[in-house]
């Protein structure tokens, strides 16, 4: 450990960066991870690293949307790559042509997500001289050899079209070289038009999103939304297609839900393992609660195998909190490994969350559920949060997004598109949040000359707000297994316009400043960390009023 993270100071600002090699490979046997023995560290402040800005003006419009930038940012983080497990891999939807076509931009980072460098870009016109758009890009380590393919080739799934949207086609590249060169590897299925149109008297035969796994049987799936069975009065199913030969030919189109109403519209599939075997799904369905009050909610279905899915017809289960809140839109589901649980967490992304009643309304936070998929869920903070209110045809920031554990374990890598005010597309952002930190809530702390502010993006619902005056203070009882060192990250938003900050003491020590650079209105997260030096047992850490304004949502502590 460096020597600045002596015991001896109270509290210290935590340096830009901390860094411990990932020193161990792993091989994973059918998506399953297992812990490394090093951790790495998870810095968690501001509201992450930046991978890739566009520059202002180069963004074209896609059929029926705006100039976004960026959509679908994606992640992966290498596990089954042996020196190179820990490095982190990025890619995205880039609206910004180059050259006259698009590519699929491949992002590296070999430092914990401090830095970005790109290092490839995909060129689906190479193979297909007139397909000079991409989209819904997905990411993919093997983690077993598959045909030809060795365990930790690197995969990337998406759609392909012409500029004029007038076909669709799933596709396949890998790389055996951790991202830097790719190669085409097959064409897993062709549609129609690449048009959005969810109307009940759609005519549209798109194939969508396709995400990749590994079956029980040691398959290759590529999961994807299909429009083409409209005869059949299903407006859209996600479905799959199988190989046994490493992705060089496909097997029969098998729905996973499949509903004949013509009326909801399950997309966006994405498929994990989980600890027991079994395979769990998660998708929007557009047109839910109705067709007129669309807010895309998050369901899902658990296979015994990642190809039985039946019944068909059934839509799934909806994901929701015990306090009746959902999850809407762009879901992904990845099964993460938590220490002290062999269930680990299977962890939910998605755009926006839903009121008990189904009404869009906020949305900085993932769901997680530690029963492999029984049971209640609980919410985690996002590590890096956008403008989830751009819900109506906007940039659509967080649309999407994606994440990844570190191979230890400990620390959960997000990526994401975050709105920039300065070009108006969306950046592509990653940040970082422990995976096994204790949380405590700003509202169960001992509260002097403050207020409760009621938010439901707010860990417990709640946030404190009012730490305005000279005697206002919050102060958190923690416990520390060991006297030692640990980090503290702060959940805090600061609508105010200009840097603000607090005093913080440990056990009644002397205060040092905590800095809280702006967040884009009240209410929107971002975070603070600090170094804090803790006893054996019950310890305080509080917060006083220090230079303009700032409200708490929770810390997290944890000792590395």
């Amino acid at each position: 450990m460096e020597s600045n993270f002596s015991p001896a100071a109270s509290v210290r600002r935590l340096p830009r960066r901390r860094i411990r090699l990932l020193v161990a490979a792993v091989t994973i046997a059918l998506g399953v991870p297992l812990a490394l023995a090093v951790p790495a560290w998870a810095v968690t402040t501001g509201n992450g690293a930046l991978v890739y800005s566009p520059a202002a003006g180069t963004s074209f419009n896609p059929e029926g949307g705006k100039a976004a930038g960026t959509t679908y940012a994606k992640m992966i983080i290498l596990k089954n790559s042996g020196s190179f497990n820990g490095t982190q891999i990025v890619t995205f939807d880039q609206l910004v042509l180059e050259n006259g076509v698009q590519v699929y931009p491949i992002y590296r980072s070999s430092n914990n997500g401090a830095s970005w460098a790109r290092i490839a870009a995909v060129v689906p016109s190479a193979q297909f001289a007139t397909l000079t758009r991409t989209a819904q890009p997905s990411l993919y380590e093997t983690p077993v050899t598959l045909g030809t393919m060795p365990a930790g080739t690197l995969l990337l799934s998406g759609m392909i079209m012409p500029s004029d949207r007038s076909s669709s086609r799933l596709v396949v590249y890998k790389s055996l070289d951790h991202g830097v060169t790719w190669s085409f590897v097959s064409t897993v299925d062709t549609g129609g038009p690449a048009t959005y149109d969810p109307s009940p008297t759609s005519t549209t035969s798109t194939v969508w999103e396709p995400s990749l796994a590994v079956d029980a049987n040691g398959g290759l799936v590529t999961y994807f939304s299909d429009e083409r069975q409209k005869a059949n009065n299903v407006l859209q199913a996600v479905s799959y297609r199988r190989s046994t030969d490493g992705g060089l030919t496909w097997g029969a189109l098998v729905n996973v839900a499949a509903p004949t109403n013509l009326s909801d519209r399950p997309g966006m599939i994405t498929v994990t393992r989980l600890p027991n075997g079994n395979y769990f799904a998660t998708f929007e369905v557009v047109n839910r609660p109705s067709q007129t009050n669309n807010t895309a909610p998050v369901y899902y279905k658990i296979s015994p195998d990642g190809l039985t899915w039946s019944p068909a017809g059934n839509i799934g289960t909806q994901i929701t909190l015990p306090n009746g809140r959902g999850i809407g839109s762009s879901p992904e589901v990845r099964w993460i490994p938590t220490a002290g649980n062999a269930n680990g967490m299977i962890v939910v992304s998605s755009k926006w969350a839903l009121t008990s009643a189904g009404v869009i309304d906020g949305g900085q936070n993932f769901v997680a559920n530690r029963n492999q998929g029984s049971g209640a869920w609980e919410q985690l903070p996002y590590a890096v949060t956008y403008d989830a209110a751009d819900n109506q045809g906007g940039t659509f920031s967080g649309f999407a997004q994606s994440f990844d554990s570190t191979p230890d374990g400990t620390t959960l890598f997000q990526a994401t598109n975050v709105e920039n005010l300065s070009t108006t597309y969306n950046d592509i952002r990653v940040g970082s949040i422990p995976i096994n930190a204790t949380q405590y809530e700003a509202e169960s702390a001992v509260l002097t000359d403050t207020s409760l502010v009621t938010q439901a993006d707010a860990q417990g619902g709640a946030k404190v707000g009012n730490i305005n005056n000279a005697d206002s203070s919050v102060k958190f009882a923690v416990t520390a297994a060991v006297t030692g060192v640990y980090m503290m990250n702060v959940r805090y938003d600061n609508g105010s316009g200009a840097t603000s900050s607090h005093n913080v003491s440990v056990n009644g020590g002397a205060n040092t400043a905590l800095s809280y650079p702006v967040t884009p209105n009240w209410g929107r997260f971002a975070w603070a960390q600090l170094s804090v030096s803790l006893t054996a047992g019950t310890n305080t850490i509080t917060f006083t009023k220090g230079t303009g304004f700032a409200e708490l949502d929770q810390i997290q502590l944890y000792h590395p």
